[in-house]
């Protein structure tokens, strides 16, 4: 398995900087592949594994570093409750655990933040925490297991993003639900 320091620097390098969030990301995917029984440096084992992120900062990124896990790979999803939580996934086994940051602490002025984080118990920092997870076949790696097309504007919607009112087909955007505003060209 990578070492905490070999986790952290490989986050840092995707990340582009060393931070806390960085540290405390490592910490977390560290602990979700170990309580699910995964090696994080065995690519069979990183096949394995769906993470969904509770945050879209910098532990994202190292979560997503430690465990292999990739949106468009579609293993790593983000559930944006601003909290820094991950719950992981054993696709084969279905076992899953919610890690999350219980406290904030971090090192003094001067010290060595990799060697803070590293030596920083679990206990009382992280709360890791047995759940349930209901994961829809739409959801899982894999090729789309449905396609279809827009009533209104035609573009194509995969994976059961559609909605269906008055008995058309329509994306999210032309139902209403768009997060952006067209401009006129």
């Amino acid at each position: 398995m990578y070492s905490f320091r070999e986790d952290v620097e490989r986050a840092v390098q995707y990340h582009g900087h060393l931070c806390s969030g960085q540290c405390i990301g490592v910490k977390i995917g560290r602990a979700g592949m170990r309580e699910l029984g995964l090696n994080n440096d065995d690519p069979k084992d990183r096949k394995k594994i769906m993470v969904y992120v509770e945050c879209d900062r910098c532990p994202a990124d190292s979560i997503s570093i430690v465990t292999g896990t990739r949106i468009g790979k579609r293993t790593l999803k983000v559930k944006d409750f601003g909290k820094v939580a991950a719950t992981f996934v054993n696709l084969e086994t279905g076992k899953a655990v919610r890690v999350a940051r219980m406290v904030r602490k971090h090192p003094q002025e001067g010290e060595d933040m990799i060697a803070f984080y590293e030596n920083l118990p679990e206990e009382g920092y992280l709360q890791i925490t047995p759940v349930q997870m209901d994961i829809p076949a739409c959801d899982m790696p894999g090729p789309p297991v449905e396609a279809v097309t827009c009533a209104v504007c035609g573009e194509g919607v995969t994976d059961s993003r559609h909605v269906v009112r008055d008995k058309q087909t329509l994306c999210k955007a032309c139902a209403g639900e768009t997060y952006y505003k067209e401009l006129a060209l």
